[in-house]
């Protein structure tokens, strides 16, 4: 199945990048790449997006594991019923990116994240990101792009 291939395509791409980033690179260190739009900086989020609930871990990783849960479950059906080609490739990748930085915090307590954009804008500038973060975001695009339009496809 395509959707599982790249499910765990993006595990495993993740893994590889940020075994290089934690072999390769040191907290505080910025590297510029793309001319300066991209920063690579190794960061460790013990918390959800942008840090945020950093002083709870634990309540994280649950949090995490059980939306998951929920988004495997739904992808399952999707991928029974033959759901709308976007709608299976966005939970592919959410679910990637999810499982890996969920396996990331049961192993070592954190997400290891690597870079930031070089924007004007200093509260974008300062949120690190990694491949994970990005699948999860175009997946949920994705998930509801395809849940809208097989919506209309009913309808219509």
């Amino acid at each position: 199945m395509i959707f599982i291939a790249l499910l765990a395509g993006v595990i495993l791409a993740e893994w590889k990048i940020k075994s290089h980033m934690e072999r390769s690179m040191k907290e505080g260190v910025v590297r510029e790449v793309a001319g300066d739009a991209i920063l690579l900086r190794k960061c460790h989020n013990p918390g959800a997006a942008g840090g945020a609930f950093k002083k709870h871990p634990e309540a994280v990783k649950w949090g995490t594991a059980g939306v998951i849960l929920c988004l495997a479950a739904d992808f399952a059906r999707s991928l029974r019923k033959g759901g709308h080609v976007l709608t299976r490739t966005g939970y592919a990748l959410t679910l990637g990116g999810g499982i890996s930085n969920l396996m990331d915090r049961f192993r070592q307590g954190f997400v290891t994240d690597y870079f930031s954009f070089n924007v004007k804008c200093k509260r974008l500038s300062r949120l690190v990101f990694n491949l994970a973060d990005m699948c999860v975001l175009v997946g949920g695009i994705l998930v509801a792009l395809g849940k809208a339009l097989s919506g209309r496809e009913k309808k219509g």
